[in-house]
Parts: structure tokens; C-alpha cells; sequence
């Protein structure tokens, strides 16, 4: 079974609708912007954004090929920077695919409630980074990105969306920093 032409359609409308405005967006804050970062907090220089496709959740790797893969791959075509926010288990079934798109620079896993913690995937980041991508963690401490660059077996490549940490922390932040070369 094949989706219907008008989903298809609405797809690709969307898709450049999107596009319009993410540009226009850019012209207006690019003569004073240094550089873009979205919800992700991953800073660019250029313009970047970090996609998502929910809806991929509830359908399966054929449907995912025919009509959430080509339009992912057009928008990173277009986007000199992009991520994707693989978000949940039911996701899982479309890394693969995901890891095809060439222009596509890295993934962010969140595993989802009641799963276990972002230190608990190897499978996940081995695969991400055999394929070339780099990945963002999203949630826990040094201890997360301890145990991530032990799965992986390299500490480049991995942003973590640090949340705020209260300033008598510092001396032992700076000190975690700088054993990745940090600082």
C-alpha cells in the first residue's frame, strides 16, 4: 500500500513552506546574529535546526522510507547544519534509514519516560557514531558523558544540553571540562 498523493502532496507543501519562512527568518537576523541555536541548544554558525518527525513513531520503516525519509533528506540537503531528534523506543526502527541521509551531521537520543537514562543505550550511540554522526545528549551529568565516551570509545562528536548548574559547582565543572580537553 502507498500513501495517497494528497499526503504526499501536503508533505512537500509543507516542506517548502517551511523552508520560506526558516529563510526569511535567517535574512532578518543574520546581519546582527553571530549565529542560529533552536530548542536543542546547539550553537551555529550557520543556519542549522534540529528536525524531528513524531509522527515516525507510530509507523513502520516501509511507510517511514516512502514518506518521512525523502523530505528529512531534502531538508538537509538544503540546511548546511542539521540534526535529528530521534525521540523514543518506536523511533528506533527508523535509525537506520536515518543514518543513510548523508547530509544529516547528528542525531539526539532521548530514550523517553519510563525508559532507562541516556547512559543506558551503547547499541544507540555505537551505532550513531559508526555512522558517522555525531549526537547530543540530552539529560544527566559528567557521569552520562563518562559512560557514553566509554560505549563509543571517543569523546569528539558529543554535545550535551548542560543544564544550569548552581555556581559552587564551578571548581568541579572546570575540572570535568578540562579532562576533555575542554578548557
Amino acid at each position: 500500500m502507498s500513501f495517497p498523493d494528497d499526503v504526499k502532496r501536503l508533505i512537500w507543501e509543507a516542506h517548502e513552506a517551511w523552508h520560506r519562512y526558516f529563510d526569511a527568518i535567517n535574512r532578518v537576523l543574520q546581519p546582527v546574529n553571530p549565529g542560529p541555536s533552536d530548542w536543542s541548544s546547539i550553537y551555529s554558525d550557520l543556519p542549522s535546526y534540529m528536525l524531528q518527525c513524531d509522527f515516525s513513531y507510530m509507523i513502520s520503516p516501509r511507510v517511514f522510507e516512502e514518506i518521512a525519509r525523502p523530505e528529512l533528506e531534502a531538508t538537509c540537503a538544503r540546511l548546511p547544519r542539521s540534526f535529528y531528534h530521534l525521540d523514543g523506543v518506536g523511533q528506533l526502527a527508523h535509525l537506520d534509514a536515518l543514518l543513510t541521509i548523508e547530509q544529516l551531521d547528528g542525531v539526539q537520543w532521548v530514550p523517553g519516560d519510563g525508559k532507562p537514562g541516556c547512559a543506558h543505550w551503547p547499541e544507540v550511540y555505537q551505532k550513531i557514531h559508526a555512522g558517522g554522526k555525531k549526537l547530543q545528549i540530552i539529560s544527566g551529568g559528567f557521569d552520562v558523558i563518562d559512560a557514553v565516551v566509554e560505549q563509543i570509545g571517543d569523546r569528539h562528536g558529543i554535545h550535551h544540553a548542560f543544564f544550569a548548574v548552581p555556581i559552587e559547582h564551578e571548581a568541579e565543572v572546570r575540572s570535568n571540562l578540562a579532562a576533555y580537553d575542554i578548557l
